[in-house]
């Protein structure tokens, strides 16, 4: 019967993974329905739904046992051990949802409305991933991810049930925008204007635009299908900025890790931060989850009016100490992690093989910090000191006026962090002086590292062009780092983003300048610097804008995160056809420069 059961399911996989992926549409298109329109909760919709439900978990059910008799890779079939056991799981919940059994003994809407969206996204993922084995060009289906994941959040966000007022198309759309390009900025109050419901969706576009919606697709399809074609892996590759393809799927393995583990440290100590401070927070719980993912995701979305800055939290230095390390743990990139995790690992496994009661023998592998890992490093610690050190200068008798020396060096610390994409802030924004606020906008356009949760033009790219002026001012052609050469095509790369980041600012900048001429332009300049770098710092001007202006930065927002450059090359690619074959040589002919 098993064998049958096999062969059937062989027969016809791809039919069934079509139908499954059609239900959980369906389901989550029902429960957006269920959750976020009070006239859905009739009985009339729930005759309809919870036959639904059950027909859904009993697919997904049938479909995890034959993946996990299909397998023989024990690393898969421990994973689709857990998916079997999750879907055993809906499949129960969904029975006493459906026959109104055990209602009162646990929250069985509770866990099955849980499970129902975790097992209909692992569904939606096998076919989003699916994608990248198309002939869509991986910059294309880069931008396209992104888009479909703002415009669902959007959705979600003008639910009734998502907040407490009516929420128009803009204002969603922004928002949406601001959290899955980790943004931050805002035009509603997120504590107040938004419910329970509403923050809970914000944190989950958050963590996926942090992720990367194909980054987290491509992790759970794996749990239908253990391998990938080489096109695919490819593409992931690309977007995870890893250069063996063969580790591909295991290095998405470890960023999914790593991104949980730093998060439940972060939201752990968050709490225990809090806990008992007067006018923080009804729910500690929550607001220590939300605060660690939007921290680490380098969000700057935060469920307090004044993020930061608010009186009951605005001393509070540990908790602010605890964000900047949250926000420099995301945005040193994932490169960054995992080499120093195996360096770790490499260390830590040869020290106990010397242990010889413990019996483990290990052969020390060759590992050191990579080229790349090297340069965003340094110039993260020179960013981070130089930038503490001027802001505690320029605002010494300033916004730290009212701090103690500690407290001083503590938040000037923090303002140097937090322009790196990160978007709290813990002064009063509007009235920094002059100096402070050049400072930030240079920060905010610097911003994080390449293959992070920040945006910005990346430290690596600052970093190459202030090498390659070094070598034109001493003459030199060749931009060599600790004995390896930095190839031509990346200094290009560079120019390119350089070039194409001032030209999106300043074109942002002259749209909203050229429709509110009222404001202030370093006012302007500073927004559309924090859109594009998708930073989220104000100096409070953003929810006056009007629907123009939002439409603007929002623009800003979206080609920031997703990278000016790769829109265009995804949209090229699009228009154009790829031209096949070689380049012709043609003859060089120098061009007067300077």
């Amino acid at each position: 019967m098993v064998k049958t059961f096999c062969e059937y399911g062989e027969k016809n996989f791809k039919h069934a993974t079509n139908f499954i992926f059609g239900l959980a549409l369906l389901i989550i298109l029902f429960q957006i329905l269920h959750t976020g329109f009070s006239y859905f909760r009739q009985d009339e919709f729930l005759n309809v739904y919870k036959p639904l439900n059950l027909v859904f978990s009993v697919f997904t059910f049938l479909m995890s046992l034959f993946l996990f008799l299909t397998t023989n890779n024990m690393v898969i079939k421990v994973a689709r051990f857990i998916f079997l056991v999750i879907t055993a799981a809906y499949l129960f919940m969904s029975f006493f949802w459906l026959t109104s059994m055990l209602n009162s003994t646990f929250d069985v809407e509770g866990y099955r409305l849980f499970l129902a969206v975790f097992v209909g996204f692992i569904a939606i993922s096998f076919k989003i991933a699916s994608l990248g084995n198309t002939n869509l060009h991986p910059a294309l289906l880069f931008v396209l991810s992104f888009i479909f994941l703002i415009l669902f959040g959007t959705f979600m966000l003008m639910l009734p049930a998502a907040s407490y007022k009516n929420v128009t198309f803009v204002q969603a759309l922004f928002t949406s925008t601001s959290a899955v390009t980790v943004t931050g900025l805002a035009i509603l109050d997120t504590g107040k204007d938004f419910t329970l419901f509403g923050q809970s969706i914000i944190v989950i576009l958050l963590q996926l635009g942090g992720l990367g919606v194909l980054t987290v697709t491509n992790i759970f399809a794996l749990v239908f299908k253990s391998s990938s074609t080489f096109r695919n892996r490819m593409m992931v590759s690309d977007m995870i900025k890893e250069l063996d393809n063969n580790n591909t799927f295991s290095t998405l393995f470890k960023i999914i890790f790593l991104t949980l583990l730093i998060e439940s440290i972060g939201a752990i100590l968050i709490y225990f931060s809090i806990l008992g401070k007067e006018g923080v927070t009804e729910n500690p719980a929550f607001f220590a989850l939300f605060h660690s993912v939007s921290a680490f995701c380098n969000g700057g979305f935060s469920t307090l009016s004044n993020s930061l800055y608010e009186e009951s939290v605005r001393y509070n230095y540990f908790f602010h100490t605890l964000i900047a390390w949250l926000i420099i743990s995301g945005g040193l990139g994932y490169s960054v992690m995992i080499n120093h995790y195996l360096q770790f690992k490499n260390f830590f496994l040869h020290k106990l093989s010397k242990i010889r009661i413990l019996g483990i023998e290990y052969k020390k592998e060759l590992t050191r910090t990579s080229t790349n890992s090297r340069i965003i490093l340094i110039t993260t610690s020179i960013l981070l000191m130089a930038g503490t050190a001027l802001f505690m200068i320029s605002e010494y008798n300033g916004t730290l006026k009212d701090h103690s020396f500690f407290g001083k060096i503590m938040v000037s610390f923090f303002n140097s962090t937090t322009p790196r994409t990160a978007g709290f802030n813990n002064v009063n924004m509007a009235e920094l002086g002059l100096p402070a606020i050049m400072l930030t906008m240079a920060l905010m356009w610097i911003g994080a590292s390449p293959g992070s949760t920040g945006g910005g033009i990346k430290t690596t790219t600052f970093a190459v062009a202030l090498i390659n002026l070094w070598n034109q001012i001493r003459g030199r052609e060749k931009i060599i780092v600790r004995n390896k050469e930095i190839p031509v095509s990346a200094v290009n790369q560079v120019n390119a983003v350089i070039l194409l980041s001032i030209f999106a600012i300043s074109f942002g900048t002259f749209l909203i300048s050229f429709m509110q001429p009222e404001l202030l332009f370093k006012d302007i300049l500073f927004e559309c610097i924090s859109a594009y770098s998708t930073v989220g710092l104000s100096v409070g001007i953003t929810p006056k804008l009007l629907d123009f202006s939002h439409i603007t930065l929002i623009m800003l927002m979206f080609l920031g995160r997703v990278s000016f450059l790769t829109f265009l090359i995804g949209l090229f690619s699009m228009i154009f056809e790829d031209e096949k074959g070689c380049q012709p040589y043609y003859p060089k002919e120098n061009v007067f420069i300077n």
